[in-house]
């Protein structure tokens, strides 16, 4: 006899039916993970760009890096509430990505950052990733 049976049929439907409902789970986690890398990535690169402006002394000042309602400030100053934000560098943070942390400054010349030492934390649902820069200003990922 040639064709299938209705138990192989049902075993397919079955295995088909698994398949599709786990696939939005691990897509969504997919994405999540995504944000948080995406948000490491321009993050890490803002604080050295920052470093960058700072050791060139470019507009002679030094230069800094702020996140508040999901927005990346690169911002010419130590002071964010004092800052001409017409040199303002803004980038948008995916809003699923929560950020803890703190401003840090560059030295003009030096390049140092201020406060000495800072970690920042980058999470979304399970997904967690940290970045630390040194009393040298040097960015690590943890």
């Amino acid at each position: 006899m040639r064709g299938i049976t209705l138990i192989e049929l049902l075993i397919v439907i079955a295995l088909v039916l698994i398949v599709s409902a786990m696939g939005p789970i691990f897509y969504s986690r997919f994405l999540l993970q995504n944000a948080v890398e995406d948000t490491a990535n321009q993050i890490s690169g803002s604080l050295r760009k920052a470093q960058t402006y700072a050791m060139m002394g470019k507009q002679g000042s030094a230069w800094s890096l702020n996140y508040s309602s999901n927005t990346l400030t690169l911002y010419k100053g130590t002071n964010f509430a004092l800052r001409d934000s017409s040199f303002d560098e803004k980038f948008d943070i995916n809003p699923n990505v929560t950020i803890s942390g703190t401003d840090i400054s560059f030295a003009k010349v030096t390049g140092l950052p201020t406060p000495s030492s800072a970690t920042i934390t980058i999470t979304s649902g399970n997904n967690s990733k940290t970045l630390t820069v040194n009393n040298q200003g040097v960015v690590s990922r943890q």
